[in-house]
């Protein structure tokens, strides 16, 4: 048994010969032939002793560095396996169950942890960091939790100088509606750890939402400065902070760090069973491109098709396309002749036969993206020319101006509180355009927004029902006049089939709408509608409703 001052160093290679030991314990079981058969049981018994002393031998320290080190040597999922079976062993200890909630915690899964740390507080409700591990836990996938906000706030009011409870309310909630107390927090934290990444990395993101930008910049690399090279969060979350202000030819590289940064992304890269493409020529391979994250990326990027087919098949090679279902044939049409086989979803290891494979996301990193080099043409998304003209007959009786609206995004986004500005608040500026303004809802399954603004007396179509795919909607699209969205996949979709529409945003935009310009090099027939104020859009809805008043009579006079 090794020494207990060496346990959190040793433990791993006590471990590793408590299964060897065990194993062939299991073989001599197993063998009536060796002499030891006989002895098996006792061995076998005396040997599952011996691992539960050497278990029970543990202090919380040497614990905590032992699941510390297993994040360092990625070996989380043996982490858990030991510490739970540690709660097993040890059912009186606190640190024990709190040791088993953090190794969940390091291995990504907040909700196993919640009732190892809520068994620990039974036994301590003072242990330490507990309140603040388990609010991070809850928080993790629902932001607006009020106990892990009430537990972080006990946790500061007792213990003022805990950094990690700063820094854990340093971050933004959907609830929200100010900025003093995320100002507050941050501003605690980093008095208390002005070297600490994630706390450098929260006042980066405070300095965002109040428009900072250079300063946030700062911030950010400052992070990066003291982070291990390893972290991939804080240069992740630079790498969009110098998209979002032009500076592509830093922010693509940072960008391929997006499966291991990106909280949406938390399930990381899928495993393909071919390797990645790094830019080697190609000839006599098929090269698989794949889609990833939403379908408004799935459009966005999908405008590097064409480079790409002309790139593999100049090198003698042959392009397989996997992407969404939810396209339905939009891409197909649009793209048609360039892919040499196109498919849609299926698990990994159902994919068409390819020999190497690529993100369609990687895409701008591979083609030296850079502003004045973003590839068109302005609308590369064709309409069903069938579906379109069925649209347009059904719309030619109407003389108004034709206005989609879409007035939220994914409810499930982390961003859309933000984001989103609600059918209600577009009802009250546009009340009074009716006369002149047809509006369509292009929200599908938001029939009780729609009903809601009707009981009012905001007139408003919505024939979403009828649409199952992207392909249907861009039909209906098509014949429209005018798109009025928020950030979501509609500003995406209208923006690529080269459509007019106005798209606003919040302080702090997705970095593809970029900072201080009203239109979008990605989207030429695209206007930006920006928010001034953090969760203002009272001015930016004025603005919208006078510029609409002005082209319905524009089209009014025509």
């Amino acid at each position: 048994m090794p020494n207990q001052q060496n346990d959190q160093r040793d433990l791993w290679q006590v471990l590793w010969q408590l299964f060897l030991d065990f194993v062939n314990a299991s073989a001599n079981a197993a063998n009536p032939a060796n002499p030891a058969h006989a002895n098996a049981s006792a061995s076998a018994k005396a040997l599952m002793e011996q691992t539960a002393a050497t278990l029970r031998a543990l202090d919380d320290n040497a614990l905590m560095q032992f699941v510390n080190s297993s994040k360092v040597d990625n070996r989380m999922h043996a982490a858990v396996c030991v510490t739970a079976a540690m709660t097993q062993l040890l059912p009186d200890r606190p640190g024990v169950y709190f040791a088993a909630g953090l190794a969940c915690q390091l291995a990504g899964n907040h909700e196993a942890a919640i009732p190892f740390y809520r068994q620990a507080g039974r036994l301590n409700a003072r242990y330490p960091n507990l309140r603040n591990n388990l609010a991070v836990a809850l928080a993790f996938d629902d932001p607006m939790n009020a106990e892990s906000a009430a537990l972080l706030n006990a946790e500061v009011a007792e213990n003022p100088q805990s950094r990690q409870a700063w820094t854990n309310l340093a971050r933004l909630r959907p609830t929200d509606l100010d900025l003093k107390r995320l100002i507050h927090a941050n501003e605690r934290a980093l008095e208390l750890g002005p070297h600490d990444p994630p706390t450098l990395n929260n006042y980066s993101m405070m300095l965002k939402e109040r428009q900072h930008w250079e300063e946030a910049t700062h911030m950010a690399q400052e992070a990066c400065k003291y982070s291990d090279p390893s972290d991939a969060v804080s240069r992740f979350n630079l790498s969009l902070l110098q998209l979002v202000q032009g500076d592509f030819a830093n922010g693509w590289v940072g960008h391929e760090l997006r499966w291991l940064g990106a909280r949406e992304l938390k399930s990381g890269r899928p495993k393909f069973q071919k390797p990645e493409w790094r830019n080697e020529p190609i000839a006599g391979r098929t090269l698989l491109v794949w889609g990833e994250q939403g379908m408004g990326d799935l459009m966005q990027f999908s405008r590097y098709i064409p480079l790409l087919a002309e790139r593999v098949h100049r090198e003698g090679g042959q392009l397989v396309w996997n992407s969404f279902p939810q396209m339905g044939n939009l891409l197909v049409r649009s793209f048609h002749g360039h892919y040499d086989l196109f498919s849609v979803g299926g698990p990994v290891d159902r994919l068409p036969p390819y020999d190497i494979e690529i993100s369609l996301l990687s895409l701008p990193l591979l083609f030296n993206t850079r502003v004045e080099t973003i590839p068109g043409p302005t609308g590369y998304l064709s309409p069903d020319p069938v579906m379109a003209a069925s649209w347009r007959q059904r719309l030619s009786g109407e003389r108004r101006l034709k206005v989609g609206l879409t007035w939220t995004g994914n409810l499930s986004h982390q961003r859309n509180p933000f984001r989103r500005v609600g059918l209600d608040a577009f009802a009250r500026h546009f009340a009074g355009l009716g006369k002149d303004v047809a509006f369509y809802s292009l929200q599908p399954g938001m029939n009780a927004d729609v009903e809601a603004v009707r009981k009012t007396g905001f007139e408003m179509a919505d024939f979403s029902a009828e649409w199952k795919t992207f392909d249907d909607t861009a039909a209906f699209v098509s014949e429209l006049d005018l798109v009025i969205s928020v950030c979501t996949s509609a500003a995406h979709l209208v923006g690529a089939l080269g459509k007019r529409a106005w798209v606003l945003l919040d302080v702090n935009p997705h970095w593809v709408w970029m900072l201080n310009r009203r239109d979008s090099p990605w989207y030429p027939n695209t206007t930006l509608y920006r928010q001034k104020e953090f969760r203002q859009w009272e001015p930016v809805l004025e603005e919208v409703a006078a510029d609409l008043t002005a082209l319905a009579k524009e089209h009014k006079a025509q």
